[in-house]
């Protein structure tokens, strides 16, 4: 039997032949040695993230937005905030990241920072919604990202300074919309009850944006940009980063909503466009939700569940009737997963569903209240657009809104309606529903139906262009920084409104 020192002599032996032969011997002799290399490369790359998890190539980020605090209640003086979309397989933590940053006044005074870097995440997508928070330097002029010799200046901007409400509602971002009847029920319950709708906006039928727009003047809205990503100098083999974020990164969306109003607002939720709070027992968003907070010292958030109610769309305007559409019985037989209500003060980050940092003995389920579910609308034609995976719905008495609630809005609607200008913008409105019925298709047989581990999103759902139904689309100058180890850096600048792209996802 070998001893065991010699086994140990003879595998280090072994070891190092090998190293020698791959790296000295064989290259120089053969015909091919840059190919001979770029397999090892490929091979030793495949076999350190199968054993270690971090690769050995570099990778890219986006950066969505930075944010500069000259005073922040929550994160102190000089605070900076960035939302990035990272690789998570840059390292094995993401969290345990290095960067380096660099931040200059006015008269040249610079200080260098590694910032707080945090994770709200969870599906299985190659790029992940990441947080940074750092206390820089005070009249910050410049910053910059820093890797060795090479330096890269980062846009920042800063938060609001007033809120139009006390109670913000992060709208995760639209794509391909066309239900403006939501929209406009949702803007004018939000409004009369004291709250302010922050809409988010990748693409939208040019007729509901000129509506949105029409509200945002009028204080109900703010229409906000929501990017999709490029990096126009990617690193190689690098994955393309819309079919691999989660649910067209909400998460980023409702971590920059925060950020934009952290010191200004009372309180702040994020949910979909479909899903409406009406406060029940309470005449205002900020009594119901004061009351929440007085009662449960200890909560951080409420989590609002989300129970689907019978909607019928009408075609045009002028037929809403918010008090028919609420005030009535007929419900889902049960509640999905909810949204939360939090004081902005309290975050410093958001997933979909709530925060990852925010434990669970600080997490409460509200019990006497649920957001009203729009998902499924009937057509205006009768028809419901959605013919498979039908929802069953039961009348619940005990769950009825009391008409009275809703009658002023309903009132506020009409006024609204006496208006010449609105009248000829909501003329222009679709009469039906055309990509809705196409967009929940492709999410319930990429998604819902198959229940996979894949990364859940809208990327590769075939979206008929039609002349008729024109679209407003985001847009940007999209920036790529210099080649930076182990991540290269990626942002936009000139944000603007663009009639040429189309209504994509």
């Amino acid at each position: 039997m070998m001893e065991l020192r010699t086994m140990k002599i003879l595998f280090f032996s072994v070891i190092t032949t090998v190293y020698l032969l791959s790296f000295f011997v064989v290259p120089p002799i053969w015909e091919d040695a840059d190919q001979y290399l770029i397999r090892y490369d490929k091979f030793k790359k495949e076999v350190t993230e199968k054993i270690f998890g971090d690769p050995l190539t570099n990778t890219d980020a986006y950066i969505i937005n930075t944010y500069y605090y000259p005073k922040s209640k929550s994160l102190g003086e000089n605070a900076l905030a960035m939302v990035l979309l990272m690789n998570r397989n840059t390292m094995r933590d993401i969290t345990k990241y290095k960067m380096q940053l660099v931040a200059t006044n006015g008269t040249g005074e610079s200080v260098t920072v590694t910032p707080r870097i945090l994770k709200e995440a969870y599906a299985n997508c190659a790029y992940i919604n990441i947080i940074t928070h750092s206390n820089v330097i005070e009249n910050m002029k410049k910053l910059e990202i820093v890797n060795g010799e090479t330096r890269m200046e980062i846009p920042f901007r800063s938060p609001r300074v007033t809120a139009p409400a006390p109670f913000i509602i992060c709208i995760s971002p639209q794509f391909v919309a066309e239900q403006w009847q939501i929209f406009v029920a949702h803007a004018h319950i939000a409004h009369y009850f004291g709250g302010h709708l922050h809409l988010y906006i990748t693409s939208m039928l040019e007729s509901y944006f000129n509506l949105v727009k029409e509200y945002e003047k009028l204080g109900y809205v703010t229409a906000d940009f929501w990017m999709r990503y490029k990096f126009p100098n990617s690193t190689l083999d690098s994955p393309e980063p819309n079919s691999n974020v989660e649910w067209r990164n909400q998460a980023g969306a409702h971590t920059d909503c925060l950020l934009q109003y952290k010191e200004v607002a009372s309180f702040i939720s994020f949910v979909d466009l479909d899903d409406v709070l009406v406060p029940r027992g309470f005449d205002s968003y900020f009594d119901e939700f004061s009351n929440l907070f007085y009662f449960h010292p200890n909560i951080l958030t409420f989590q609002y569940p989300k129970r689907e109610i019978m909607l019928h769309n009408k075609p045009n305007i002028q037929n809403i009737n918010l008090v028919e559409q609420f005030s009535h019985s007929w419900f889902g037989t049960y509640e999905d997963t909810g949204k939360i209500v939090a004081r902005p003060v309290d975050l410093d980050s958001m997933w979909i569903h709530r925060s990852f940092y925010v434990p669970d003995k600080k997490f409460r389920v509200v019990d006497h209240n649920f957001l009203l579910h729009m998902q499924r609308p009937v057509d205006t034609n009768g028809q419901d657009p959605i013919t498979y995976e039908m929802r069953s719905f039961q009348i619940y008495k005990h769950l009825k809104l009391n008409e009275s609630v809703l009658e002023p809005v309903q009132r506020e609607l009409e006024a609204l309606l006496n208006s010449t200008h609105f009248k000829e913008v909501a003329a222009k409105l679709p009469t039906h529903a055309y990509y809705f019925p196409i967009m929940f298709r492709c999410y319930f047989e990429k998604y819902y139906k198959s229940l996979d581990n894949t990364c859940p999103n809208g990327e590769g759902c075939l979206i008929p262009q039609r002349s008729d139904f024109p679209c407003i689309h985001s847009d940007a100058d999209y920036k790529s920084g210099p080649s930076m180890n182990p991540i290269t850096f990626h942002f936009h600048e000139n944000a603007r409104w663009s009639k040429d792209i189309g209504c994509y996802t």
